[in-house]
This record gives C-alpha cells, structure tokens and sequence, in this order.
C-alpha cells in the first residue's frame, strides 16, 4: 500500500514541476493572467475528478464488488485498483466542465502542457506498476511501453511544442494529437493478450479508447483544417 501511494505522489510531483517549467511566464499565460496558483488549482481539481472515473472505470471492468462497497470504493490505497483509462476521461470531463464554464482559460494551451507533462510521468508510472505488480505485467510490456512514451516525449518536446510556441499549430492540436498516440498505442497493448476479436470489443477499456480516438481525429481534422489543407495542395 505504501509503495502504491509513494508511486502515484512522484507521479504527481513530476507532472506538476514539468507543467511548471512548461508554463511558468508564458507569454499567453501572462497575457490571460494564469497564474501557476490558478494552473496547480486546475491541476488538483482534475486530479480528484480523474482519480474518481479512473476508481469507477477499474471497478466497471476488472472488480464490480467495488462498486457495491462506498468503504473499498473510497479507500483506494487499501483495496488498489485504478484505470489510466478512466483518468484520461476524468481529465477530459474536467475540461469540459471548464468550457461549459465560458471562462476566459486557454483550455488549448492547458491541454497542451498537461500532455506533454503526461507523457513525463507515464513512463514513471509504468515502471512503478511492473515493480508492483508481482508478475501481472510482464518486462517486455513494461519495457516496450516506457520506451514508446519516451520516444513520444521526446518528439511532443523537441518538435511539436516548438511548433506551438511559433504560432505554427494552433492550441489544443498537441493535446489531441497526444490523445490519438495514447489510444493507438493503449490499443496495440491490449491487443496482444486477446484470443479473439469479440474478447477484445467486450473489454470496457478499448471502446471507451475507441471513442476517445475516433473523436480525437474528427477534432484535430476540425482544428487544423485538414481536409481544406489537402484539398488546396491538390489544386497545386
């Protein structure tokens, strides 16, 4: 239980210093006056909200008795059992709430950094899990999947994040381009241990990662003009 709760507070602190040395006096930030106050309030605000649907999506899919028991539900450390997947929504369903809000937050820019950061703790948080996880999650899984989220940090960093800071992509594009790598690559995973295809669409996780890449296309087709992009480069 100690080792569960110390890996998911490194986790915590490596996201907020990478959101801190991301954000901190940033020309668009400073403009909107986001301050790192406001930035860390979000922060734990969505964390809660993730940590409850991540709780939630673990009990839909892998323990309903759960569920069923407020007692196992809430104490978490003692009765362990989280979904990234449920996180992921939960932070989604945070966002959401701050749009239907109206506020003036750069929602796009937030989600930006908060990818990037992400991808700075996933790999923590996998190599945390396979020391944890007493033989549930092999080396090469483990292996494999801290190697592909570095790789994918280190392109979001040195290429894409120039980009933003450019004015070359438009704000919320490294978020939603972080959403489809998460959801292909969380569906390779979970691809491997499946017999058959029926098995694979029963499991709770894949349609929820489904919808969350299928929408995340449609959105960053909409967000950067895809479809007009290509047809004017056709006309050349």
């Amino acid at each position: 239980m100690q080792f569960f709760i110390l890996v998911i507070l490194i986790c915590l602190f490596v996201f907020l210093y990478c959101v801190y040395l991301l954000a901190n006096e940033d020309f668009i930030f400073l403009r909107r006056d986001v301050t790192m106050e406001k930035l860390f309030n979000i922060i734990f605000l969505g964390g809660l909200v993730s940590l409850f649907f991540a709780r939630l999506f673990y009990g839909l899919n892998y323990a309903t008795n759960i569920l069923l028991n407020p007692f196992a539900f809430l104490l978490f450390p003692y009765f362990p059992g989280l979904s990234m997947i449920g996180g992921i929504f939960g932070a989604g369903v945070t966002f959401l709430f701050l749009q239907l809000k109206k506020d003036t937050l750069p929602l796009g820019r937030m989600s930006d950094f908060f990818s990037i950061a992400f991808l700075v703790v996933l790999p923590v948080g996998f190599l945390g899990y396979f020391m944890l996880s007493e033989g549930g999650f092999s080396a090469v899984k483990a292996g494999s999947l801290i190697g592909t989220y570095l790789v994918l940090f280190v392109i979001f960093l040195r290429f894409l994040l120039p980009q933003l800071l450019n004015g070359k992509l438009k704000e919320g594009t490294i978020g939603l381009l972080f959403l489809i790598c998460f959801s292909i690559v969380s569906l390779i995973s979970n691809a491997f241990p499946k017999i058959s295809v029926l098995n694979f669409f029963n499991n709770f996780e894949n349609l929820i990662l489904l919808v969350i890449l299928l929408s995340s296309i449609g959105l960053l087709i909409k967000q950067e003009n895809l479809l007009l992009k290509i047809k004017n480069r056709g006309k050349k």
